[in-house]
């Protein structure tokens, strides 16, 4: 499905940026968040499940951006060069959330003396790295403590910050992530990360 049919099936033609009265809680996994930009990736309107996300902080409200700085770089690269042809699609990880991402010229933008708009579509993958740990643990036969250790490494913590969150020693985490690497065939925990972040496809 194309960007634009994600658009139109989400139901949101006109998404307005006006603020509700009330907060609203983050999106659930099958809400589809649309957002409409200017030429400088300004917001112009989102539909409720964007604006959810945006008070949840995963996004800020005024210039798309996300948390990750390669990933907002890469956005604003993709976007000076963009042509209707073309469609930005990227994988974003905020906390133990993961999103799928696409980006596109707004279709209305075909004059080439407007100035360009941009359609950004996201959608949370429920669980999705939950879901390719537990089948890489399961794979290569991690333990459960390894398995623990892992899930606190993808979470983007270091060894010392892990040994503090599962009340271990730094030397404890250290010799899991050893074995975790062994097991799995790779040689660095950014490997490891890889590894299950693509894992099934």
């Amino acid at each position: 499905m194309s960007i634009a049919q994600t658009y139109a099936s989400s139901g949101t033609s006109r998404p307005t940026c006006r603020m509700p009265q009330q907060q609203r809680p983050a999106p659930g996994a099958d809400a589809i968040c649309v957002f409409t930009l200017d030429a400088e990736l300004r917001v112009e309107r989102m539909n409720a499940a964007a604006l959810a996300l945006t008070r949840a902080g995963v996004v800020s409200a005024l210039r798309f951006a996300t948390r990750d700085r390669e990933l907002n770089n890469r956005l604003q690269r993709w976007a000076r060069l963009a042509t209707p042809e073309t469609e930005l699609r990227l994988s974003y990880r905020d906390g133990r959330s993961s999103f799928a991402l696409a980006i596109s010229l707004a279709q209305d933008c075909s004059d080439a003396a407007e100035p360009a708009r941009f359609v950004v579509v996201m959608q949370e993958q429920a669980g999705a790295i939950d879901r390719k740990l537990a089948d890489v643990a399961r794979d290569h036969g991690l333990t459960g403590a390894e398995t623990r250790v892992a899930e606190r490494l993808l979470l983007g913590e270091n060894t010392i910050q892990a040994a503090r969150k599962l009340g271990v020693a730094p030397t404890t985490v250290r010799t899991h992530l050893q074995r975790i690497l062994a097991k799995t065939d790779t040689h660095r925990q950014s490997e490891f990360a890889c590894l299950v972040a693509r894992y099934g496809h």
